[in-house]
């Protein structure tokens, strides 16, 4: 039976191998292309019989979610099936900027050249990616009174290319992420009036907004995504058009930064951003605002409920033992009383310059971060609050929602005709039936996800190595682990990275842990390169040193278990030192668990705690085997992954989590894994 995917796909006539010859059959690309344009097919007859029948107020998308394996080639499939069709334009959304630009600079034009037509594509970034031009103008009446040294250079390159750029990316300049110049001219939308601005015609949001609203796909990142939803009835509503088609890439990431971004939150750095701003606002009424009298006492009021937090660095619960919760709210109140007498004072200037609009989202700013803080406070039904403890000077405080199954409802499934979930790990275990949990799909809709497996032989391309005898680790003083296990490690680790020569990667589930091994390992072999986290480089150039360093060992922690290329012989050896768990302190998870708990005291960990485990652990097992080339060892130190008829220190649920994984055989030997790496 024939399939309208074929034209592109077949391996004698299809235009895939027209444009490329020589290039691999993948049965599974070709698979998921086919249920994905079946499902944008559905998603349009649907529409079209709401429209026709006018039943319900909102027209009921197609959720189609997919899992591809590694090495399917999931970016074409996708952009293949979604544009061979009419439906203008596609939404495409990943994980990060760098995602972003790999499928506009080398995915979009693939596609464009087997479907033999020109595709119009459009990179949209964070609203605080761009220069905000009214912001750069106050700035040069006003400039900064001292530089860092990067932004020195920054401030030397500015003006000419203020008025050379055509888009307004910050990126342009190579500003780095924690620019305090950029940050005081970017177009954050704390700051921004939309189209009550003199600049909003000449905006680079409003020509960014006019550029997108006529391109064929749309590609964003899923914060910028649920934010733009979330600002479609602001002053200067979305940036990014309804479209009919919306395509999650990464959408195992979803759960997590729906809850970000949903989550009511004010921190260190938004506090700072507003006094900042308040300070920047005043100097044009110099002698008529009463401001700069209050910001000692609002620095200090702020300083003292950030130290009314514990100095241990953690998320903690509102409920927390270690929290003094009448003192911290104290001194709330204290903060509260000074933001409540600037806010009456912004509203007294806001009165006496018609047409600044500055002073209205001052106090929209602070009106919001007194609701952020009474929420926190409250912890209203279905919210869980949380307080976080990031650095000596940085704390968060955010209120959190527990199920994110209606928000997922509300601004990604609703306006849409098809949705699809797509990334190299969606399955909790053989099944998506954690979905209905995380995400609030609906059982007919799990059940109609679907799978293709990577095209990769991993019965012969390499091997899941638990040691023998690796104890289970158990809680200790050092919150690393026991000394048995300890010292079982450090050998187990040493030995199998001189079998590798170096070529690894060790994945750690705590900065506690990771600081415990790095040292001793370095000392224990000298022979080889370490490149750890956290020390001095960051993650794109420890990545790149790793590369060309031969005899690498690399250690990292949560950002390294995923969006991590290196096929070839750089990386031969994965180690996971546990299994990674989300810490069972997790205030949202433990939300969430009880919640399932009600029905079933098993159910929270079960359904929601192992599943998550196995994500994640699927994704760290992922960086090994990128290629067809690749060959490699996963190496585990953890005897939990094993059934309890393996050992006796297995668990039952190793079952569903190994039925998630790749088909690694599993090995105990050490003769074995040792001849295998040599061989690399």
């Amino acid at each position: 039976m024939t399939h309208p995917m074929d034209s592109y796909f077949d391996e004698q006539n299809g235009a895939l191998f027209r444009f490329f010859p020589g290039a691999e059959v993948r049965p599974g690309q070709r698979r998921m292309a086919e249920i994905l344009f079946d499902a944008i097919e559905d998603g349009s007859q649907r529409r079209t019989q709401w429209l026709e029948n006018g039943t319900g107020s909102v027209s009921p998308a197609v959720v189609q979610a997919l899992e591809a394996g590694t090495g399917v080639g999931k970016s074409l499939a996708y952009l293949l099936s979604a544009l061979a069709g009419k439906k203008r334009p596609v939404i495409v959304s990943t994980r990060t900027k760098n995602l972003q630009q790999q499928l506009m600079d080398e995915d979009l034009p693939r596609a464009a050249n087997i479907l033999e037509k020109p595709i119009k594509g459009v990179v949209v970034k964070g609203r605080g990616n761009y220069a905000c031009k009214k912001a750069w103008e106050e700035l040069q009446q006003s400039p900064p009174d001292s530089f860092t040294i990067p932004d020195q250079k920054l401030w030397l390159k500015m003006d000419r290319w203020m008025t050379q750029t055509h888009q307004g990316d910050g990126d342009e300049l190579g500003k780095s992420d924690d620019s305090p110049l950029w940050e005081l001219m970017n177009a954050r939308s704390e700051r921004c009036t939309g189209r009550k601005c003199a600049h909003y015609e000449s905006c680079f949001l409003t020509q960014l907004k006019n550029e997108a609203s006529q391109a064929d796909v749309i590609i964003v990142n899923h914060a910028l995504l649920l934010a733009d939803r979330q600002l479609r009835e602001s002053d200067f509503g979305q940036v990014i058009p309804d479209a009919p088609i919306l395509i999650l890439d990464e959408a195992h990431e979803l759960t997590d930064q729906i809850t970000d971004s949903c989550a009511w939150s004010w921190s260190t750095r938004s506090m700072n951003l507003l006094m900042n701003d308040l300070e920047e606002a005043s100097k044009n009424f110099k002698d008529l605002s009463q401001i700069p009298l209050y910001i000692p006492t609002l620095r200090k009021t702020w300083s003292e409920l950030q130290e009314s937090v514990p100095a241990t660095q953690k998320v903690y619960a509102l409920g927390d033992e270690a929290l003094d919760l009448n003192f911290l709210t104290l001194r709330l109140q204290a903060w509260q009383t000074c933001m409540e007498a600037i806010g009456h004072e912004c509203q007294r200037l806001s009165m006496l310059k018609e047409k600044d609009l500055g002073w209205d989202k001052l106090m929209d700013r602070i009106q919001y971060a007194s609701q952020c803080l009474e929420q926190f406070l409250m912890s209203p039904e279905g919210w869980v609050s949380t307080l976080h403890r990031e650095s000596k000077a940085f704390v968060r405080f955010q209120s959190n929602p527990v199920n994110v199954g209606d928000l997922f409802d509300r601004l990604l499934r609703q306006g849409f005709e098809t949705v699809i979930l797509t990334s190299a790990t969606l399955r909790g275990d053989s099944s998506f039936d954690h979905l209905q949990i995380t995400l609030g799909l609906s059982r007919r809709e799990c059940e109609a996800s679907e799978s293709v497996e990577s095209p990769f032989d991993f019965q012969n391309q390499g091997l899941i190595f638990v040691p023998p005898g690796v104890p289970e680790r158990r809680a200790s003083a050092t919150q690393v682990g026991e000394n048995i296990w300890l010292a079982h490690c450090q050998d187990s680790i040493e030995r199998l990275c001189r079998a590798s020569r170096g070529r690894a990667m060790i994945l750690f589930t705590s900065r506690k842990m990771l600081e415990y091994f790095a040292p001793r390992l370095q000392a224990g072999l000298p022979a080889l390169t370490f490149f750890v986290q956290g020390q001095h480089l960051n993650r794109q150039m420890i990545l790149e040193e790793f590369r060309s360093t031969p005899q690498a060992v690399l250690l990292g922690l949560a950002s390294f278990w995923q969006g991590v290329d290196l096929p070839g012989d750089s990386l031969i050896l994965v180690i996971v030192m546990a299994l990674p768990f989300a810490p069972p302190d997790d205030p949202i998870l433990q939300a969430r668990m009880a919640q399932l708990n009600e029905e079933d005291a098993l159910a929270g960990f079960t359904q929601l705690q192992v599943p998550l485990m196995a994500l994640k652990l699927k994704q760290g097992i992922g960086r090994l085997i990128r290629t067809k080339k690749d060959r490699g060892v996963v190496a585990i130190m953890d005897p939990r992954i094993l059934m309890p008829h393996e050992d006796p220190k297995g668990k039952s649920y190793a079952r569903i989590v190994r039925a998630s994984l790749p088909p690694f055989p599993l090995v105990r030997e050490w003769d074995t894994v040792e001849t295998f790496l040599s061989s690399l």
